[in-house]
């Protein structure tokens, strides 16, 4: 669910789609496979209705469906479900619909994030592949690619950037056999992090969210993703990294400031990771426990995977040290310009 929005849309349990939208007057609901509020290529769902509306998906998650409400008075409204019905992916995600400069919301259907694409089931390859992304942006390591390959999903170019941002979690799990990953890592925890590290307190994850921010290795990797945003050609486009949280948070992170997304939906953008992850961590931990019971690197690992408002707010604030804002860190170390900006905005803002 979208914050602070009154109007949005969320997969129940059942797998029924749920409306809720704050209005005073009945609306109609249609459905269509265009991210197109105009369009004439829509579908009924039904007329002068009222808040909640509930119902099947029309395309049973097979393909992407946006939705459109149409209150007398008001201009059509286009919205979607953000984070998509995709077989084994649990953090594939849309991040349009957030409003952005001057009042003007990111187009939906351009921009997507998720966790890595390794061994898609063949029902979820022909989800992605009707979503017609043009240019994947991926932030793995060269080691990580090798053991953990992309599957096709018909895009038309990859772009690696490693961006160096790799925690003991990544190092430890991508040097061993995935069989045997856990016990590596556990292994490496105890070997190889300070003592002083080892709880659940984040400090070493912090450290690696500031590391985005001020290394040059960083800066290189995010200037490159912005460069290849910023050309239209190369849109839809899809970022990621193993799970979607760190490396790829922080990308989005600046292509939401440079859109003028709020820093307040920013962290609730982020935060939908959480959520998202929330039973795969639950999994981990369970994992976890089997092989220790050291309630000090029990909490380091959670610290390893877990999605938390301190983490993004490191950024905020580093970026802030060096240069008063996000937006003036953006031009003064990234070296983008106000035209950029307006670029950017051009392209991914409805008009």
């Amino acid at each position: 669910m979208e914050k602070n929005n009154e109007i949005s849309v969320v997969r129940n349990k059942q797998g029924k789609l749920e409306v809720t939208f704050s209005s005073d007057q009945p609306a109609n609901l249609y459905w269509t496979t265009e991210a197109n509020a105009h369009t004439n290529n829509k579908t009924l769902i039904g007329k002068a209705l009222n808040s909640p509306v509930i119902f099947d998906d029309p395309l049973n998650a097979k393909s992407r469906i946006y939705l459109i409400l149409d209150i007398h008075g008001h201009s059509p409204y286009l919205f979607a479900e953000r984070t998509l019905p995709i077989t084994g992916l649990n953090n594939f995600r849309d991040f349009g619909g957030y409003a952005g400069a001057k009042g003007k919301r990111v187009k939906w259907g351009l921009l997507y994030r998720s966790n890595h694409l390794h061994g898609l089931k063949p029902d979820a390859q022909q989800y992605i592949q009707a979503l017609n992304i043009k240019t994947i942006i991926d932030y793995r390591s060269e080691n990580e690619i090798k053991t953990n390959p992309n599957d096709t999903i018909g895009e038309k170019q990859t772009f690696n950037f490693d961006a160096s941002a790799q925690t003991a979690e990544l190092a430890a799990q991508f040097a061993a056999d995935p069989s045997n990953e856990d016990q590596a890592l556990i292994e490496s925890v105890l070997r190889d992090i300070p003592k002083e590290l080892v709880n659940g307190d984040g400090i070493q994850v912090l450290e690696q969210y500031r590391n985005f921010v001020l290394s040059e290795k960083s800066k290189t990797a995010y200037r490159q993703m912005l460069k290849v945003v910023l050309d239209a050609n190369n849109s839809p486009s899809l970022q990621h990294c193993r799970g979607g949280k760190d490396r790829t948070g922080y990308g989005v992170m600046l292509i939401q400031i440079m859109l003028g997304v709020s820093e307040s939906d920013i962290i609730y953008d982020y935060m939908l990771t959480h959520d998202n992850r929330l039973e795969r961590n639950k999994i981990k931990m369970a994992a976890y426990r089997e092989i220790t019971d050291n309630e000090d690197v029990l909490g380091y690992l959670l610290s390893l995977i877990d999605t938390r408002e301190s983490f993004i707010n490191e950024i905020f604030d580093t970026m802030r040290k060096i240069a008063g804002s996000p937006s003036n860190y953006i031009k003064q170390e990234l070296g983008f310009t106000d035209q950029d900006f307006e670029r950017m905005q051009s392209i991914y803002l409805e008009n």
